[in-house]
């Protein structure tokens, strides 16, 4: 009996045993159930040869429609390679109709060979026709779940397929121009910076702010190649914004003024003297400030002081520092006088005087300007003192004319 009793015994431990493994065994499979359906794994992966992605975008109106211009480049073309290219690189120019910015884009998808995407969108031009749209412009592109923050914002008064479709050097990349990469350009020659999107947004929308959306256009008078002119980008003007409210186009000549009070300045040349003495400045660094006078009247008086910073690159004949120095604050202070009268008889605050009052003159803002068409009169800008500060005078030996 108890060897009946020890065999029984030694039987139902081996299947406790059993059962205890086969739960052991059923519970790991079922967490590596779960951990797979946690997994996320590759169910929405996508070939690259089945996507085209837009680089830039252009933006027109016209008869109660929306018209868009699409530019795709090859992936090849944005590689970066050591050796120059062997070829110009081709571009891809697509048009959709609508009556929205969106439904034109639908459109559009119908003459593509593969899935239209705009995660890569780096810039948008949008034709003066459409400016007095651009609130509804920036709010069908934002509402787009790909759309960029971070692209660049243009306008231009030409041909969206002429901006598009312009000649690069060397046959580099057609990244390598202002539509994409205005930074090197800007670093040579200052006028107006290129706006982000979320920067446009947020100069539109902000209070008694006047927003110059930087034009690009394209010229012929520049380069040739091969005995025949080149037709290259340039920013020559500037669309200007009261908020959502379009005001209208300035050439790049009738504002040289808006360059001093450019708060991203890089480097402007400019001259001194005239005849047979004169030279040549280069102006590193250029800032400002305003101050008004009183806050009592209904109109306030303001004063602009600007700082310059330069050195002497060329120099023909013979002037003083005192000469140069004299020439080049009274020529940065007429140009800002001319621009200011630009900007009096187009009913435009260039330099945003409105807005320096909204922010550090509140309460005056308050009692006389908010709720009112403010525009800026002629004595409203009283004074202007331009002080230049001559750091270098490179090779030439000067006399301080005193």
């Amino acid at each position: 009996m108890e060897a009946r009793f020890e065999w029984e015994e030694a039987v139902m431990n081996r299947q406790r045993k059993g059962v205890k493994a086969s739960w052991w065994r059923l519970s790991l499979a079922a967490a590596f159930g779960v951990a797979c359906l946690l997994l996320t794994g590759c169910w929405d992966e996508v070939n690259l040869q089945d996507v085209s992605y837009i680089s830039a975008m252009g933006v027109d109106y016209e008869d109660g429609h929306y018209t868009i211009y699409t530019q795709m480049i090859n992936f090849a073309a944005v590689a970066k390679t050591e050796s120059p290219q062997s070829q110009a690189q081709k571009t891809w120019i697509g048009k959709g109709q609508g009556d929205s910015v969106l439904l034109a884009f639908f459109n559009l998808s119908r003459g593509g060979y593969t899935t239209l995407n705009l995660e890569h969108l780096k810039t948008i031009v949008v034709h003066e026709r459409a400016l007095g749209k651009i609130s509804d412009v920036l709010d069908g592109l934002n509402r787009h779940r790909a759309s960029r923050y971070t692209s660049l914002l243009y306008g231009t008064n030409e041909p969206i397929e002429h901006i598009f479709t312009t000649e690069n050097f060397f046959d580099q990349s057609p990244l390598n121009s202002i539509l994409y990469m205005p930074g090197p350009h800007d670093v040579q020659y200052t006028f107006t910076k290129p706006l982000k999107m979320q920067n446009a947004v947020q100069l539109l929308r902000e209070p008694s702010m006047t927003t110059l959306l930087p034009a690009l256009n394209t010229t012929e008078a520049f380069w040739r190649h091969d005995n025949k002119k080149m037709n290259t980008q340039l920013i020559d003007g500037v669309f200007v914004f009261k908020n959502f409210n379009y005001q209208g186009f300035v050439l790049e000549k009738e504002l040289p003024g808006v360059r001093w009070l450019d708060e991203s300045f890089d480097k402007v040349f400019t001259k001194a003297g005239g005849g047979e003495n004169e030279a040549s400045i280069s102006i590193t660094h250029s800032s400002y400030r305003l101050h008004i006078d009183s806050s009592s009247s209904e109109h306030a008086v303001f004063r602009l002081r600007v700082q310059l910073t330069g050195h002497v690159v060329e120099l023909d004949g013979e002037m003083t520092e005192r000469e140069i120095v004299d020439s080049i604050e009274k020529r940065v202070r007429n140009e800002i006088e001319s621009t200011y009268r630009v900007g009096l008889q187009r009913g435009m605050d260039v330099f945003h005087l409105e807005h320096y009052l909204y922010r550090h003159h509140h309460g005056y803002w308050k009692r006389h300007v908010k709720g009112q068409e403010w525009k800026p009169r002629q004595d409203d800008l009283k004074d202007i003192q331009v002080k230049l500060n001559l750091t270098d005078t490179g090779k030439f030996d000067l006399s301080s004319g005193t």
